[in-house]
């Protein structure tokens, strides 16, 4: 019995390895097809040399084992020398070596052929073969709703910089067939081509090395869709990117992508470990945390405002004649977000309204015309208490007030809250319905109260052009292009939120950014024992050398074509030494660039500092700051400043560094060379 159990042991291990050997690598696959052939003609060769005193081949040099291999190699290679034996046992011998030949080099050859190229077929097809060979290409580790979108995005960023077409390597544990039908069915042909998928686990260091990222261009770590741990997962990923990359090449951006507002609050929050991005003292990747629905926020109101939205604080209609200041010092009126839905959109949506919704004629004095927010959310007694444990002084920002409003936006308080706010000439009403499903979105930004769409001017109905409606929809098809192509009743509505937008290189540049941080670093931080003292020396030395005096800032420098690149690595060099926290703060602080542009034709220089007083205020709170009486009481691992308070309580040197905000914006715009205002500066 014991024995019985062994040879089956050994029958079933090799069984084992013969599977193995066909399903292996082709390599695999072909070496045992040459040495199954380098077998059978051995034993071919042994049995003839020492059975038969002729074979064909071996007539002319006699009995040897050389001509008996040769006779053997005809023999097996081509069945047709037959007839040349004529002695016992070659005339046997013979056909038997023709026949494995022909099984061996016909049947065995064409199945294993057939078995390797069927093999490598399925293989690219599910996702399991690696291109050692590529290189200067991008990649994107997991696959989701936005996906295809930064595909496109990188595509068309390429051709206009006339870079042709890059290679994209999307590694996803997803079914791979379904993911590339996706990519073909919403990329061109030639893009699609350009796309290689790989199967794999975003957690394995050994996947994760398939992607060459030692060699890539660009990294984008998206995760897989809804995936349990999906942000906890992204972030070990870029550590895991890090060790691949190595030292000694140029610093690879890795975008990552926070899908839970949590997470993304938590990232801006802590500071970031050197072991995520830097590597033997030398910076290795440069880490940039973003979100898609504060992407999408930033698209509607901030910085890189796409045109076919209205500003929150929009110039209504008929009003075109008093210019691009709606809010101007000493106007009666204000800004009022309504936000339906309180899930990750609208609370992306609110904090973009509290970091730029800082106009000039709130007064500080007697709290008026503050900017409203009202949250309308029937869950809102579940989801409030999660919100503000995160965000806990939100409520002490001085100048905006929210309402969280728990009812659903059909009650007819809400119904009539919205139809007072449309008709009140004190208000620019904007609501945005930001429900998650797209049809329920859409039909309850249709069916809002009558006011919010038309009202009678004289003996005519005509279009309210003192509202703003966004809908947020996943696709702008459909309904969606009918309601933009419209330009009368819902000539004011605009839908949002698609996920063929919401991410791309542009709102993930820090060119702006880093300029902003590089000025007040070297103007106000340099200190003894500070990491970034070399550079702040390196700036010193090239200030001296080029004849500027120690007043000339980096971006005087910089405005100098023949210094601008050596500031350049100066200024990215400081950046990526740069604190978390502080460069949100400066991503933030360009959100209101265009505010400060606009109104600045039309307010004096001083309101301006104070508006960028109150941002500051704000950002900070938003952050997690809060407010200590002691002076000079700062702490960054605390979150204390000693700081928010009226602009009044600053003392000059405090406003000199608001005044620096403003009066820098034209250079920082030309330095970053996004100025898609069409406008070098923002007034007098």
């Amino acid at each position: 019995m014991t024995t019985g159990k062994k040879r089956l042991r050994a029958r079933r291990t090799g069984m084992e390895r013969f599977d193995a050997i066909l399903s292996g690598s082709i390599g695999r696959q072909l070496l045992a097809y040459a040495v199954l052939i380098v077998l059978f003609i051995a034993v071919f060769v042994l049995t003839a040399y020492l059975s038969c005193d002729s074979l064909w081949a071996s007539k002319e040099s006699g009995h040897t084992l050389l001509g008996t291999l040769r006779g053997v190699i005809y023999h097996f290679f081509d069945a047709g020398n037959l007839h040349n034996e004529e002695d016992f046992p070659a005339v046997v011998l013979a056909p038997v070596i023709s026949f494995f030949g022909m099984v061996l080099l016909s049947g065995v050859l064409v199945t294993t052929l057939g078995n390797i190229v069927e093999r490598r077929v399925e293989n690219v097809a599910c996702g399991l073969v690696t291109y050692r060979g590529i290189g200067d290409h991008y990649v994107v580790i997991g696959y989701g709703e936005v996906t295809n979108c930064l595909i496109r995005d990188i595509f068309r960023r390429s051709a206009a910089t006339g870079g042709g077409m890059p290679k994209v390597v999307v590694l996803t544990s997803q079914d791979v067939k379904k993911v590339r039908a996706q990519v073909q069915s919403q990329l061109a042909d030639s893009e699609s081509e350009s796309v290689i998928i790989y199967s794999g686990d975003i957690e394995s260091r050994e996947h994760i090395a398939r992607l060459n990222v030692d060699r890539a261009r660009e990294v984008y770590i998206l995760g897989e869709e809804e995936e349990y741990g999906r942000d906890s997962k992204n972030l070990e990923c870029v550590r895991i990117v890090r060790e691949l990359r190595g030292t000694g090449r140029p610093v690879l951006q890795v975008n990552v992508q926070f899908d839970r507002p949590a997470s993304y609050s938590i990232i801006q929050k802590l500071p970031f470990p050197d072991e995520y991005v830097r590597q033997d003292g030398e910076q290795v990747i440069y880490f940039r945390p973003f979100n898609f629905f504060e992407n999408w926020a930033r698209l509607l109101w901030g910085y890189y405002r796409k045109p076919e939205y209205a500003r929150l604080d929009f110039v209504p209609d008929g009003e075109e004649a008093a210019g691009d200041c709606p809010l101007r010092s000493g106007m009666e009126r204000h800004v009022h977000l309504v936000i339906v839905g309180f899930n990750r959109m609208g609370r992306a949506l609110l904090l973009e309204a509290l970091r730029i919704c800082h106009f000039p004629n709130y007064d500080e004095a007697s709290g008026r015309n503050k900017t409203r927010v009202t949250v309308v959310d029937p869950r809102m007694g579940e989801l409030l208490p999660q919100f503000e444990s995160q965000y806990p002084y939100v409520r002490e920002i001085t100048d905006i007030e929210v309402d969280y409003c728990p009812r659903r936006v059909e009650d007819a308080a809400v119904r009539e809250m919205l139809a007072r706010s449309a008709v009140d000439d004190r208000e620019l009403l904007t609501v945005a319905v930001c429900l998650s499903d797209p049809d329920m979105s859409l039909s309850t930004g249709l069916s809002l109260p009558e006011p919010l769409y038309s009202r009678t001017a004289g003996d005519k109905v005509e279009n309210n052009g003192r509202v703003r409606i966004l809908i947020r929809q996943e696709l702008q098809k459909g309904i969606g292009v009918i309601l933009d192509a419209d330009n009368d009743r819902y000539r004011h509505i605009k839908v949002f939120g698609m996920l063929t937008d919401g991410i791309g290189h542009g709102l993930l540049d820090d060119t702006a950014t880093m300029w902003v941080n590089a000025y007040y670093d070297c103007k106000y931080a340099p200190a003894p024992g500070s990491p970034k003292r070399a550079l702040y020396d390196r700036f010193a030395d090239c200030r001296g050398r080029h004849g500027f005096g120690p007043e000339a800032s980096i971006l005087d420098l910089a405005d100098r074509p023949g210094h601008r690149g050596e500031m350049a690595e100066i200024a990215r060099g400081l950046w990526y030494l740069t604190a978390e926290d502080f460069r949100f703060a400066n991503r933030y602080q360009i959100e209101m660039y265009d505010i400060y542009r606009r109104y600045g034709s039309c307010e004096s220089r001083p309101t301006l500092y104070r508006m960028e007083h109150l941002r500051w205020c704000a950002d900070r709170r938003i952050i997690g700051y809060r407010a200590v009486s002691l002076k000079r009481l700062k702490s960054e691992a605390f979150k204390t400043h000693h700081l928010l308070v009226p602009y009044d309580d600053l003392s000059q040197a405090e406003k000199d560094k608001d005044a620096d905000v403003v009066e820098n914006i034209p250079r920082i715009v030309a330095l970053s060379g996004n100025n898609s205002n069409g406008q070098d500066g923002y007034g007098d």
